[in-house]
């Protein structure tokens, strides 16, 4: 009886535990809003000190800075052209060796998959790599509340998929 009585009072307080768990996973609950951090204003480089918000632009980066990579506001673009289509063939255009697709928004989030990573992961390099994220990552957060991009890819040497904002890209010192 009171080996019983040990076994349980050694167990009881992995069982409470485990209560706990089961009750804090409620899927009942309405969904929460991400947090969202306005990057509009974010100092990436000197090149990029003065962002209008009113002012759209296409933008491109300098991995061969000796700041380490530059973001370039390379064309303004018309506010009628600011759309995930437009943002996504313009990026397929100038990278057509990694085909960016379009999967969903939510909340303050575009969600893209590749699915022939081979050249990003493999063949770029990791500041070819770093270049083509920051570069699909500032273009598409050009959309209104837009604040991160969700990239989905088979994982390679030089590339991981995740999700990335602005801020993923500043310099320190910056």
């Amino acid at each position: 009886m009171l080996t019983l009585k040990n076994t349980i009072m050694k167990k009881l307080p992995i069982l409470f535990f485990m209560i706990i768990a089961l009750l804090s996973c409620s899927t009942n609950q309405p969904e929460k809003a991400v947090a969202s951090i306005d990057t509009t204003n974010t100092v990436a480089t000197a090149d990029t000190a003065s962002i209008n918000k009113d002012s759209h632009y296409f933008w491109s980066s300098d991995a061969e800075s000796p700041k380490g990579l530059v973001m370039i506001k390379s064309r303004p673009l018309p506010t009628d052209s600011l759309t995930q289509t437009n943002i996504i063939e313009l990026l397929n255009e100038a990278y057509p060796e990694i085909p960016l697709s379009f999967v969903k928004v939510s909340n303050d989030s575009i969600f893209l998959k590749i699915n022939k990573s081979n050249y990003l992961t493999e063949q770029l390099g990791s500041s070819g790599a770093d270049a083509y994220i920051a570069e699909v990552t500032y273009n598409l957060t050009e959309l209104k509340g837009i604040n991160f991009v969700d990239i989905r890819f088979k994982e390679g040497d030089h590339a991981s998929p995740g999700t990335y904002s602005r801020t993923d890209f500043v310099q320190p010192g910056n």
